[in-house]
């Protein structure tokens, strides 16, 4: 035994003298990757529609996917969830666009839910269009007083529906999934434009604390490039656009689902890249939408704001071209739940509802911020809402490489706003975005001033005057401590869903009405009979016969023509809901309309629609293939037709189409027909200009001799101008049927004259 002790005592001390092994080094980011997906979110026609306080009409059909609003009656341009998924293989991220008025806690605790049982987890930072013409029924109730008291939620968003939610859901889960099955290597770069020009400042209740005027302007891209082994930037895979506007050029009689004004940017800015484009809302809770200098309304509103606005787009798309893509790219998520209490929020008891009031009058009497409340006498008077559990939202963070997101959970005000961007400067990030209607949704989010100065945003902003400066503050603690473990927030409550059952259709898809042929500027109508909406919208398509059969007509380089904004959807059925609630049969008539502008192409067309039907309790899919049509080049140019004398002595010929001010359902404004821009440049009362191509016709001069001229196309004069004249007096010009031809082959169907005196 003693002969083994000093092998013992040298064992020891060999183990005592070596150190520790060292941590293994954390694992390192790897190049930026990036996948682009997009879903229409399944929801149907009948859906009611959120952001407006709507009340019904008698017109109003019903709809079982409507309680308390008025159906929405069609699609101008559907609601779809876009998402761009980022990985570094670190941090996996989810950024998520919803065509919704807002987002939810419930629809954010239902998606992270899905995405874990689905196998597909990620950070998630999803946010909303803020249309107000988009799916509402996804917010949870908040009521008035007690657990019995009126839902003050369902003024604005109908009445919550678990099914929606799980419907959307599905639909995000869909596109996450997709987006992370494309990954590709990626580059970023961004740069920003003035675009004053397409939004208002539509709070003057601020004017004395801010000045007139006061918003944000800039448009920001984002631009994502696919890059090659080196890095280097080889081509484009996305964009992210930012911009603050609210969606409300269409108003709360307008009965068809559209992304409206954030919708139509993305859209036209799409087309005019060619690559999937994001809108990504900012702080545009005291932003609205600019109406257009020539007078288009509604659905030519959005068009025309779109196409204009899309010019912005490409600017800054051009100047946010990539560097090379680092090796170890940066791409962090950080998030800080937020508790939600009035003694959160610094409160005193009795100075405000415990669990936060609604309705909130505050201001006093006058308009547009002459007078200020003061709270400590009394000056704020809001209705309180029902005793609730504490609950803690999150704030979220997004940075990649030198950019940075922020999320605020409501419409933030541009004054605080721009406060919590300057929070965020010790970051160092380069470019910081606020990003409104994300994670979750409490109203307005105004300064303290501001809020006190009072009109509509307070009344339906649940925390009152001290809300904002209180996440003003815990956006400066998390800046604070951001290298630190936070508080995670809250997952809401995800209240089961159940079904509605679909109704059966009266008999097998058929086509009812067949589009007729016309010229240019008529529109074509096609009806058929489908399956209920709770199968899904009808998918309606566009073919042009190139000769060797049809083919998809598309927009863009990218885009076909499949429903809208260039189809108007409509649903009907027999019986109406609102007549027979419970039928379990029904006639499901589709309707769509084709308005042809006066560059459409000429040719030979049809409108083929599938769907999914059911019949006998038995579902199946149809394809319904309207006549062909033929689309002639249009024969009213001159409809409206003037003469003058140009500054350098050149007889000017300018010709109109006929005006086409929109069509409204008679008593509200909702559009049924002239939805279509025809030129971005003409009142459409006035009528479309009439553009290149030439004239030819007969002359008088003053004298009473007559030649024949040609007069050929002026941009700078928007009009058809003549060799400089010689003589002076009155002129006179004849213009026989056919003699003015515009650059698309329309042409004057009558005989014309016009005067002018040099």
């Amino acid at each position: 035994m003693s002969s083994l002790r000093p092998l013992a005592l040298i064992s020891l001390l060999v183990l005592t003298a070596c150190p520790p092994p060292k941590p293994p080094p954390p694992p390192e980011p790897g190049p930026l990757q990036a996948g682009v997906a997009t879903r229409r979110l399944d929801l149907p026609v009948g859906i009611a529609m959120g952001g407006y306080l709507r009340t019904r009409p008698s017109s109003d059909p019903g709809s079982p996917w409507a309680k308390q609003f008025p159906a929405s009656q069609g699609v101008h341009t559907e609601p779809t969830v876009r998402v761009v998924a980022l990985t570094n293989g670190l941090t996996r991220l989810a950024f998520i666009r919803l065509d919704t008025t807002i987002t939810t806690p419930s629809l954010r605790s239902r998606l992270i839910a899905t995405l874990t049982a689905a196998g597909e987890p990620a950070n998630v930072f999803m946010h909303a269009t803020h249309t107000h013409a988009g799916p509402a029924r996804i917010m949870p109730p908040a009521r008035l007083g007690s657990a019995t008291g009126t839902d003050f939620v369902s003024l604005v968003m109908d009445h919550y529906d678990p099914e929606v939610e799980t419907r959307m859901t599905a639909a995000i889960v869909e596109a996450i999934a997709e987006a992370f099955g494309a990954l590709k290597p990626v580059s970023v770069g961004v740069a920003s434009v003035e675009a004053g020009d397409f939004n208002n400042d539509r709070r003057c209740e601020n004017d004395p604390v801010y000045g007139y005027d006061f918003r944000d302007t800039a448009l920001t891209v984002v631009r994502i490039d696919e890059v090659d082994e080196a890095g280097a930037p080889v081509r484009p895979l996305s964009a992210l656009l930012h911009y603050a506007m609210h969606g409300t050029v269409l108003g709360s009689d307008n009965t068809l689902q559209s992304t409206e004004a954030p919708g139509a940017l993305e859209l036209y800015a799409s087309d005019a890249l060619g690559i999937p484009v994001m809108y990504v809302q900012g702080a545009a809770g005291d932003v609205s939408p600019r109406g257009g200098p020539f007078g288009h309304d509604e659905l030519q509103q959005l068009e025309r704001q779109g196409r204009a606005q899309a010019v912005l787009a490409q600017a800054a798309y051009a100047r946010a071209l990539p560097g090379v893509a680092a090796a170890k790219a940066r791409l962090d998520f950080r998030e800080r739940g937020v508790l939600l209490t009035r003694e959160a929020f610094g409160y005193a008891k009795g100075e405000f509802p415990e669990w936060g009031g609604i309705q909130c009058a505050a201001g006093g009497p006058g308009a547009c911020g002459a007078v200020k409340s003061d709270p400590a006498d009394g000056g704020v008077f809001c209705l309180p809402l029902e005793p609730r559990k504490p609950f803690k939202t999150a704030l979220s963070l997004v940075r990649i490489g030198d950019l940075l997101f922020f999320s605020l959970p409501g419409e933030p005000g541009t004054g605080l706003s721009r406060k919590m961007v300057s929070a965020l400067a010790p970051l160092g990030a380069t470019t910081v975005l606020p990003v409104g209607y994300a994670q979750d949704h409490y109203g307005y989010l105004l300064e303290e001033d501001d809020w006190l100065r009072g009109g509509y945003e307070p009344t339906v902003s649940a925390y009152g005057w001290k809300f904002g400066p209180y996440l003003l503050g815990q956006l400066d603690s998390f800046v604070a401590t951001i290298d630190e473990p936070q508080e995670p927030a809250d997952l809401a409550a995800v209240p089961p869903a159940t079904a509605r059952a679909v109704t059966d259709s009266t008999g097998a898809a058929a086509v009812v009405t067949e589009p007729l042929d016309a010229e240019r500027l008529d529109t074509h109508a096609f009806e058929f009979e489908g399956g209920d909406p709770a199968l899904g919208t009808p998918r309606v398509s566009l073919e042009r016969d190139e000769g060797a059969g049809f083919v998809p007509v598309h927009a863009s380089a990218t885009r076909l023509v499949i429903n809208g904004p260039e189809l108007m959807l409509r649903y009907a059925s027999t019986p109406t809901y609102k007549a027979e609630p419970d039928a379990t049969t029904r006639r499901h008539l589709w309707s769509v309309k084709f308005e042809t502008i006066p560059s459409t192409a000429l040719g030979r067309y049809r409108l083929v629609a599938r769907g999914a039907t059911k019949v006998g309790g038995a579902q199946s899919t149809y394809e319904l293939i309207s006549r062909a049509f033929t689309v002639r080049k249009n024969t009213s140019v001159g409809a409206r037709v003037t003469g003058r004398i140009t500054s350098d002595g050149r007889y000017a010929v300018e010709a109109r189409f006929p005006p086409n001010p929109t069509q409204y359902v008679m008593g509200l404004n909702d559009v049924v027909g002239a939805w279509r821009v025809r030129d971005m440049d003409s009142n459409p009362r006035d009528g479309a200009l009439a553009r290149g191509g030439t004239a030819t016709g007969t002359l008088l001069a003053p004298d009473n001799t007559s030649s024949t001229v040609t007069l050929t196309w002026s941009p700078t004069e928007s009009a058809w101008v003549s060799a400089v004249l010689t003589q002076t007096g009155r002129y006179e010009l004849q213009l026989a049927p056919g003699a003015l031809v515009d650059a698309q082959g329309n042409e004057n169907g009558g005989n014309l004259s016009t005067f002018a005196t040099r």
